[in-house]
């Protein structure tokens, strides 16, 4: 992957974050030393945490800014890498169902006939083979021509009746009659009009004893099918050049040819990888993939590249803002877990900067006050800008995800019309089988159902997506199946009464029909489609009969669904109009998600975690379920985990309280406001020494079921250790706390207050307020939770998103808390100090 280096100059949000940061970092120093030379003995407890908070602060600046880069590259990388991955794989599957077609259609008996006749015999039955390959290129309409040729290259028979060639110098014809496989090759040939680049398959027709008669040669619509291709590829930008690459690294198809033109010569790129590269003397961001093959095919050694200019690549997107989600993402989270470190280090100071600006007695209680407030401010700033920074990060990697699962959505739809497209070709071919009529013409006997078994069975050996083709008169009687070895009592048993009536409804020889997605007695690895086309008396249009052919779904669709996925924790499924699950590779996940939304994407929770979901309709390929009247209603669905669900994703320490201010000479109350689970609780502030970090908590055998352990604390220049209770188990909350949460409140003693008695673990400290003791009111609940002596009603300042609202403070009762805490007799010999005991 290309140095974030050299890029950063084009990603203005990367650097608008760089540049706010970095003057963030300015302001924490410019505090730093005006509070050191102002008010130095009123900040020496606190210099050194801002002293650690900016090293702190520029080391997280500078992963930010990395981060924010490398995630704007792999976003770029995912979406061009989504371009050309698809567009390799889809056209390599299609070119698989080719080298099929030729192999087949290379034996035909009616083909192979018309090869091995003299001049005279070819010349009456030039008109019927004519015919006979426009039956099947109106079913296989990827090709554009078909060409019948003699071991020499003399034209025999084709397709285009304008084509004026009468012996072809194609090396291709020469290496098919030296091969007993298909040969594929692109290049110019004179059996195209002009000599034009195409691509094309060719197979020896061999005689019964092997010795060729001939080639077949199918003209593969490349250009068209690669515009289909690129057409779906389109992005919403449309600012992506997208191209095929041959071996040579020369363009052999391109989305935008007045962009990229056919015959341009591209430099080498990695695989997989966005790089920087240079196109006609500017440079582009790309990504080139190579096919990882299908079933053992790889087709031509041909790439799919993106691209895009440098100048437009990072333009900022429209990513989805309002969902808050955790990801499985262990950077993001320790970025997150660090800039939650800093915010709560920098309330930690600020609140207890704001304890000693409340109780007074050391030094110049105005200038703490002054300097706080701009530590206040600028750790607001701060953690504006941090938040922005984790923001984006957050919201570009689900967005990424998101954008994700509807590729991959799209990919399974399109890969799932493309193989049914074939089904609904292979049935109406098929049924034109002169050996298939001539049977079905005869009265039923074994010898005849021995016929038809064999060319069925040897169908089936080359079409394994099939697990059972069946052959049935115009009555419903099957006359002769493949694999009956499995059943032997199929021959002579009536088919599904559905099959018999769609066919006799089919008018003619271009019409196909779909069983629903159900049961049959004739498979019996679950719910299947069945693909149908009537059987016609030669010569004429009289039904004389049906084929079905029973798709192995389990396995075919399985097989597409785990493609798609690759090692992704998720699932992809295909899901009906009605909801239920046709296929799935994971069928207990897809239940769970399917019925959480409706449109084409959202992100749900399900089984303990969120998921990027979404639905792509499976639209149809050509003229399959698109001008042939069929569609079974399926859609795509595909969920990619984002990670685990947690419902405390937003802390009350983001939120400002506020309080009226206090009149003159009104009797005032002091509180220090801290969290416990999702509510506010308050202590008078005499009552606290300090807060401080829950590291270095030991634990420790105590009869106390609310202790944690015993903490060191510094007090008077001397070390103590006192016991810590959980205030989570003191007030009953019993799901689990956040990362990163945990303060200890240090309590005062009242033999000394300068010494501490009793911590108290709680969630986060929130603020100091001062207000006047006539807005407390009584607690209502206070019989019920005696700890709670009144309630203070106060205000949270409006943010984004949220306007001005009230919010509730609970102020304990000192003396009750320790109670509860340790219980009578111990509570007793832990005195408070007299003003508390006062309150």
């Amino acid at each position: 992957m290309t140095s974030t280096d050299e890029l950063l100059p084009h990603m203005r949000k990367v650097q608008v974050a760089e540049r706010d940061m970095r003057e963030l970092g300015l302001v924490w120093q410019t505090i730093e030393s005006a509070a050191a030379i102002s008010c130095p003995e009123e900040v020496a407890s606190i210099l050194p945490t801002l002293s650690r908070t900016r090293e702190r602060f520029g080391s997280l600046q500078v992963r930010l800014v990395a981060s924010l880069a490398n995630e704007s590259l792999a976003e770029l990388g995912d979406e061009l890498g989504a371009q050309a991955r698809c567009t390799i794989d889809i056209l390599v599957r299609n070119l698989f169902e080719r080298t099929a077609d030729v192999g087949f259609l290379a034996t035909d008996d009616v083909i192979r006939a018309f090869c091995a006749a003299d001049d005279d015999e070819r010349a009456g039955m030039a008109a019927a083979m004519r015919a006979r390959l426009a039956d099947y290129q109106s079913k296989y309409t990827v090709y554009e021509d078909v060409v019948l040729l003699a071991p020499d290259g003399t034209v025999l028979a084709r397709l285009d009746a304008d084509a004026t060639l009468e012996r072809s110098s194609d090396p291709l014809i020469a290496e098919a009659v030296g091969a007993h496989t298909y040969r594929e090759r692109f290049g110019p040939t004179d059996l195209v009009a002009g000599g034009a680049p195409s691509l094309l398959y060719a197979n020896r027709i061999s005689q019964a004893d092997g010795r060729p008669l001939g080639v077949l040669v199918l003209v593969f619509r490349f250009h068209d099918e690669m515009h289909r291709i690129f057409e779906g590829m389109a992005d919403e930008r449309g600012q992506t050049a997208l191209v095929l690459v041959d071996d040579a690294n020369r363009v052999i198809a391109s989305n935008d040819i007045a962009h990229v033109p056919i015959g341009s010569l591209l430099p080498s790129v990695a695989f997989d990888d966005v790089v920087l590269t240079t196109f006609a003397g500017r440079e582009y961001m790309a990504v080139g993939c190579q096919t990882r093959g299908y079933q053992g095919y790889h087709g031509p050694k041909w790439r799919a590249q993106a691209m895009v200019s440098l100048l437009t690549a990072f333009r900022t997107r429209d990513d989805a803002t309002d969902i808050d989600v955790p990801l499985d993402s262990a950077q993001l989270t320790e970025i997150q877990h660090d800039a939650d470190e800093i915010n709560r280090e920098l309330r930690r100071v600020v609140w207890n900067g704001q304890l000693m600006a409340h109780v007074g007695g050391r030094g110049d209680a105005l200038r703490l006050k002054a300097v706080l407030n701009e530590v206040n401010v600028a750790g607001f700033r701060t953690r504006e800008r941090v938040n922005i920074a984790v923001r984006d990060l957050y919201r570009t990697s689900l967005a990424r995800t998101r954008r994700q699962s509807a590729e991959l959505a799209r990919l399974a739809a399109d890969i799932m019309d493309r193989n049914l497209y074939e089904r609904a070709n292979d049935c109406r071919w098929w049924a034109l089988s002169p050996a298939i009529a001539e049977q079905l013409a005869q009265p039923a006997s074994e010898a005849s159902s021995s016929a038809l078994n064999a060319v069925l069975d040897r169908v089936n050996g080359l079409y394994t997506v099939y697990s059972r083709l069946v052959v049935f008169d115009a009555e419903g009687r099957v006359r002769g199946a493949s694999r009956t070895e499995a059943d032997p009592t199929l021959v002579g048993r009536m088919v599904d009464d559905g099959w018999l009536e769609s066919v006799r409804r089919l008018s003619g020889a271009q019409r196909y029909a779909v069983s629903e997605f159900g049961p049959t007695d004739f498979h019996d690895a679950g719910d299947t489609y069945v693909y149908l086309a009537g059987v016609r008396e030669p010569g004429t249009n009289v039904l004389i009969g049906g084929i079905a052919v029973i798709f192995d779904s389990r396995t075919e669709f399985g097989a597409m669904l785990r493609d798609v996925m690759g090692e992704r924790r998720g699932a992809a499924a295909f899901v009906d109009a009605s909801g239920r699950i046709v296929a799935s590779s994971d069928p207990e996940l897809t239940q769970g998600v399917v019925v959480q939304f409706d449109g084409d994407g959202a992100v749900v929770q399900h089984a303990g975690a969120s998921w990027a979901c979404a639905r792509s309709p499976a639209s149809g390929y050509r003229e399959f379920k698109t001008a042939d009247g069929y569609d079974n209603g399926v859609r795509a669905l595909v969920a990619l985990r984002l990670g685990p669900h947690d419902r405390r994703r937003s802390t009350l320490s983001e939120e400002a309280l506020i309080v009226a201010p206090v009149k003159q000479r009104a009797p005032t109350l002091e509180l220090g406001v801290f969290q416990v689970g999702g509510n506010r609780y308050a202590l008078p502030a005499d009552l606290l020494m300090q807060a401080v970090s829950h590291r270095g908590l030991v634990r420790a055998p105590s009869s106390l079921s609310h202790s944690v352990g015993m903490l060191e604390v510094q007090a008077e220049g001397v070390s103590r250790m006192i016991q810590v209770i959980c205030a989570r188990r003191l007030f009953g909350v019993n799901y689990p706390s956040r990362h990163g949460d945990g303060v200890v409140l240090v309590l005062r003693s009242e033999r000394d207050p300068r010494l501490p008695a009793l911590g108290l673990r709680v969630d986060d400290v929130l603020s100091v307020l001062e207000v006047e003791q006539s807005r407390m009111q009584e607690a209502p609940l206070a019989g019920r939770d005696a700890c709670v002596t009144g309630i203070v009603d106060c205000e949270l300042a409006a943010v984004a998103g949220k306007p001005q609202r009230n919010a509730l403070v609970q102020v304990l009762d000192a003396q009750a808390l320790f109670v509860l805490a340790l219980g009578a007799r111990r509570a007793s010999a832990t005195a408070l100090p007299a003003a508390v005991a006062a309150s």
